[in-house]
This record gives structure tokens, C-alpha cells and sequence, in this order.
């Protein structure tokens, strides 16, 4: 990483009954609010292997909102997104960073938390010789997007007319970014942990210290 790179991650708040919804059950609601947290620590702990110093969260919310991110991460920049929906988050987040003068950017979503580090290693190189790059998710969407400042804002159409929370998603970007004739880059596939089946992956990834696998036991011993 250099100094003109950056990766975002994007969450939201950990309400109860908010996030997390498709694993209650088995889950109680405040269950999968502590679980969306330890997933969020732990891909924090991914993101700043790779970049060190170079990571932002940006928050779904308020100020008020963001306010207990900082308190939870006090040595990290907290941003609060724009927008009403995915699309319009992502391009408000790509045109801040570039306005600053950044060079390359990745925004990673938080559900994510057993995602090898080279995996994003793979779209920041990626997205020095293309426009724009995407981590693949199993589940039809993207777990990651990388874009240059070189390439702003023609790539902000790649975020435009998705069918966002579908199996669509990533095969509609790519169409949209080929007919923009945007050269696009892959990084490896990864999956999402948000139904009961995920966790049968999540367990066979997780490190015993990672966070998520320190919720898992400690739930575990809440039901014995």
C-alpha cells in the first residue's frame, strides 16, 4: 500500500432487529447485533493487514450514529455514507476519496470476516492497469470494488441501475461497465456470512482468535 490508497469499509448500526436479520434465528435479535460487530472487527483486522494506517469506516447513519463507531475504534477515521441507496453510497464514497486525492480506492462490506487478505491485494493491483475491479461473492454480488482516480468519474455508471440486494448485481455491473467500455478486473471469489447455512463455512475459515470465533464459542456456552 502507499500513501494514495485507501480501503473503506462500509457497515451500518449494530441495532438489534436491524442487522443480521436472516440469521434470527438462530440468533436472538441482540445476538446478531454482537455478531454484525465481531464480523466488522474482524474484517477492520483484514482490511489494516493490508493497508496499516491507509482504512476508513463509513457508517450507514447519522453523526450520532458514527459517534459510537469512534468510541469502539478511536484511532480510526469514522465517515458517516450519503445517499438512499447502495449505488449512490458507493459513488458519494469513491468522490470524496478522490477529491482528496487519492489514487486508489476499495470499499469492502463488513460480512466478510474470513476474507483472505490477498483477495484485496489482488483488486488494488488490479485496478492499477484497469478501471475499475470487483470481488466476486457467491451469493450472485460483490463482497469488494476497486476504482482508480484515472478512471472518475466515468466508472460512477457501474453503480447506476443495479438491482441492488439481488443475485443480479455483479453480472449487471459487469454488463453495465462493458458497454461503458470500462476495462474491469476480478479478484478472487468469497463468500458472505449472512444465512444459518454460512456458518457452517464461517467455522471451518475462522481463526480460534478472530472475533467471530470468540462469539461463536461464547454463544455456544449461552445455549449449553
Amino acid at each position: 500500500m502507499t500513501d494514495d490508497e485507501l480501503i473503506i469499509v462500509f457497515s451500518k448500526l449494530a441495532a438489534p432487529g436491524q442487522v443480521k436479520t436472516r440469521l434470527i434465528p438462530p440468533f436472538t435479535p441482540e445476538e446478531a447485533a454482537e455478531f454484525h460487530l465481531a464480523l466488522l472487527d474482524d474484517v477492520l483486522s483484514t482490511a489494516r493487514l493490508v493497508a496499516g494506517d491507509q482504512v476508513e469506516l463509513w457508517v450507514a447513519g447519522s453523526e450520532v450514529d458514527a459517534r459510537s463507531f469512534r468510541h469502539r475504534y478511536p484511532t480510526l477515521p469514522v465517515r458517516c455514507q450519503q445517499g438512499r441507496q447502495l449505488g449512490q453510497r458507493l459513488t458519494h464514497a469513491f468522490e470524496d476519496c478522490f477529491a482528496r486525492g487519492l489514487a486508489r480506492v476499495l470499499v469492502v462490506g463488513s460480512d466478510h470476516p474470513t476474507l483472505p487478505p490477498p483477495h484485496l491485494q489482488q483488486l488494488l493491483l488490479g485496478v492499477a492497469e484497469s478501471d475499475i475491479g470487483f470481488g466476486p461473492s457467491r451469493d450472485g454480488g460483490y463482497y469488494a470494488v476497486a476504482v482508480r482516480r484515472q478512471s472518475w468519474p466515468h466508472a460512477r455508471v457501474a453503480f447506476q441501475d443495479i438491482p441492488w440486494s439481488t443475485d443480479a448485481v455483479l453480472e449487471r455491473s459487469l454488463e453495465i461497465a462493458g458497454r461503458a467500455g470500462l476495462k474491469v478486473s476480478l479478484a478472487d471469489e468469497w463468500y458472505d456470512v449472512d444465512r444459518p447455512a454460512d456458518l457452517e463455512l464461517l467455522r471451518r475459515d475462522l481463526r480460534p482468535d478472530s472475533a467471530a470465533a470468540v462469539f461463536l464459542r461464547k454463544t455456544q456456552r449461552r445455549r449449553a
